[in-house]
């Protein structure tokens, strides 16, 4: 430490230059909360398959559950609550690569649910 470091560029460098340790366990939190948001995606994907969801690529191309009206907009919405709840803990945590892969992909799971033709959304 130098005569003019402040608080200000010492709390900085701590802020910015993690232990190893930190930088690890940052990669696990990120690897493990992808896998767990590829599970959820493919959770949502597969139930709205039974009726829900029209799209070409999927088993029943037609809408077929008249009673799922709001399933995917539930589902929007769920997704974008997740998301803002893993990025604050991570941004609280410093945890910044796993902030930053939750924001591309959940927005992108969003993003991708919402675009599908749905009776609702054609």
């Amino acid at each position: 430490m130098t005569a003019h470091d402040t608080a200000a560029t010492r709390f900085t460098r701590r802020l910015l230059r993690r232990s190893p340790e930190h930088r690890r366990a940052d990669g696990i939190t990120c690897a493990l909360l992808i896998s767990l948001d590829v599970l959820l995606v493919a959770g949502i994907l597969l139930l709205g398959t039974e009726g829900i969801f029209t799209e070409d690529w999927m088993p029943y191309p037609g809408m077929m559950d008249a009673t799922a009206f709001s399933y995917q907009h539930d589902c929007v919405v769920f997704l974008c609550r997740v998301e803002a709840v893993t990025v604050g803990l991570a941004i609280a945590c410093r945890l910044w690569i796993t902030a930053g892969a939750q924001l591309v992909v959940l927005t992108s799971a969003a993003a991708f649910v919402a675009s599908l033709s749905t009776y609702w959304n054609p």
